[in-house]
């Protein structure tokens, strides 16, 4: 018994149902691009990003090409120059003195370390919030205000070392958008938010923590431990990534890919059905 179109999409016009299938984005694809060649095939390939790969082989060609053309990229521009220093800011809102401001600036270049607002916590002149506040200002982005962390669906959190280095982590997720708001502790890195819309595919919109709603953050990511991340030291080239991560694909039965790079690290990400997924960090070679 032979099946029809219609018979397999009930409600779908032949030309409507032929342009929702994909067809494999690999130029060296050995299958023919008939109808229910893609019908038939269309559970078995893996999209990286926009484009469609029908099989395993054709998936590693993609995939070569993508990894190379992330590496050779360079990283994006990250941070925005401040307008104003924090200390100014401060100073200028009537939150701190001028001697104030003068004697925290000398502790600091005393003891050669911290941050101008952490020195005037500690002297009493502000609290945290008005120095978070002061920061938000500077940034131009907003303070977050909500006081306990939330919990976020599992595929909104990346790994632990992009975490620590930017110092940014999910705050909020609005899937009606869809946006995820980022907060960061300090400074608003906005290359990483495009690798993040990038990987996570929804908009992203920066605020500034607190330090200690920065840390509750972290305290609730160590409890929900989020998904598996695998941390490839050693530089690789192009085709050892690739085989890596092809192996892992067949293996979880990967049906998306994601890749972005992250200053000196190559982000990759497979998700698979039930919002599972694994994302690997490599380490990209020193370039000049």
């Amino acid at each position: 018994m032979s099946l029809s179109l219609r018979a397999v999409l009930p409600g779908a016009s032949p030309m409507a149902a032929l342009a929702a299938l994909p067809v494999c984005a690999s130029p060296f694809c050995p299958r023919p691009p008939s109808l229910w060649q893609r019908w038939w095939a269309r559970h078995e390939g893996v999209w990286i990003h926009q484009h469609w790969y029908c099989s395993l082989d054709c998936f590693q060609v993609g995939l070569f090409r993508r990894l190379e053309q992330a590496a050779l990229a360079g990283p994006r521009s990250a941070r925005r120059a401040n307008r104003l220093p924090l200390g100014l800011i401060l100073l200028s809102q009537g939150d701190i003195t001028g001697e104030q401001l003068r004697e925290a600036l000398s502790r600091q270049a005393a003891a050669k370390r911290g941050r101008i607002g952490e020195w005037l916590v500690e002297m009493g002149a502000v609290t945290e919030t008005q120095v978070t506040a002061a920061l938000a200002a500077q940034q131009g982005c907003p303070l977050f205000p909500l006081p306990e962390p939330q919990r976020l669906p599992e595929r909104m959190y990346w790994p632990e070392l992009l975490v620590h280095r930017y110092g940014a982590a999910p705050v909020f997720h609005d899937p009606a958008q869809p946006s995820l708001y980022v907060g960061f502790l300090e400074r608003v890195d906005h290359g990483f938010l495009l690798s993040l819309e990038q990987m996570l595919r929804c908009r992203t919109r920066p605020c500034i923590l607190t330090p200690s709603a920065y840390r509750r953050q972290l305290e609730l990511r160590a409890f929900l431990q989020p998904s598996e991340s695998i941390m490839i030291h050693q530089p690789q080239s192009g085709m050892e990534m690739t085989r890596t991560i092809s192996n892992y694909a067949e293996q979880v039965h990967a049906e998306r890919c994601s890749i972005a790079r992250c200053d000196d690290r190559l982000w990759t990400r497979l998700e698979s059905s039930g919002d599972r997924h694994v994302d690997f960090l490599f380490r990209l070679p020193m370039m000049g």
